[in-house]
């Protein structure tokens, strides 16, 4: 099985704009990157790292550098199944919740995101094309089952918790102990305060 991770490397995590200025987002990204690695690299599968620019990594993986559309590139690694794809920002995913996912039965198994996305998808019957983007959690099995596939909806927090948010933030910083992420945010001065309801704050 190959495992396939989409990493933007330039301007990322837009929507974090507002507390991480852009090169502490390309920091992050990138170590959010080497944290799913270190759990990755426990796997003996092969590892793909698609990309549209270059990356500088201190650790040896396959990267793939391709400007076109997320759908495009995935569509074509989906020629040769059975195929993970594993999206970059998932800190919090450790090797308990991968092993259950890789193997979860079904023609193809889903982990959907807190706000509708598709944070991971599991691909072993050949004819399925991803659209991902706005919703696509709902839109994949949508197309498993117009396609008659076997499909699962794979439920773990930790693969649920994309970074997006200064919400999903605090969820890393309260679960992502020895986290390359986490420790990158509390070095820039990110905290938890602990409230009625705790909430992230920077110092």
């Amino acid at each position: 099985m190959r495992i396939v991770v989409p990493f933007k490397s330039e301007n990322p995590k837009s929507r974090l704009a507002k507390i991480l200025s852009r090169k502490e987002r390309e920091e992050f990204a990138k170590l959010m990157l080497l944290d799913l690695l270190d759990v990755l690299k426990s796997f003996d599968y092969d590892i793909k790292i698609i990309s549209p620019a270059k990356i500088d990594l201190d650790i040896d993986v396959k990267i793939s550098i391709d400007k076109r559309s997320l759908d495009e590139c995935i569509n074509d690694e989906l020629k040769n199944i059975p195929v993970a794809v594993i999206m970059s920002d998932l800190p919090l995913l450790n090797e308990d919740v991968l092993n259950r996912f890789f193997n979860t039965k079904g023609d193809v198994v889903i982990a959907p995101g807190r706000r509708g996305g598709t944070n991971m998808l599991l691909v072993r019957r050949s004819g399925f094309r991803v659209s991902y983007h706005y919703g696509s959690f709902l839109r994949h099995i949508g197309i498993a089952r117009d396609l008659g596939f076997d499909y699962v909806v794979f439920d773990s927090f930790y693969a649920s918790v994309d970074m997006d948010s200064e919400e999903d933030l605090l969820e890393l910083m309260l679960h992502g102990k020895n986290k390359r992420s986490a420790t990158f945010l509390k070095n820039l001065g990110f905290s938890v305060l602990f409230e009625k309801e705790p909430r992230l704050i920077r110092n």
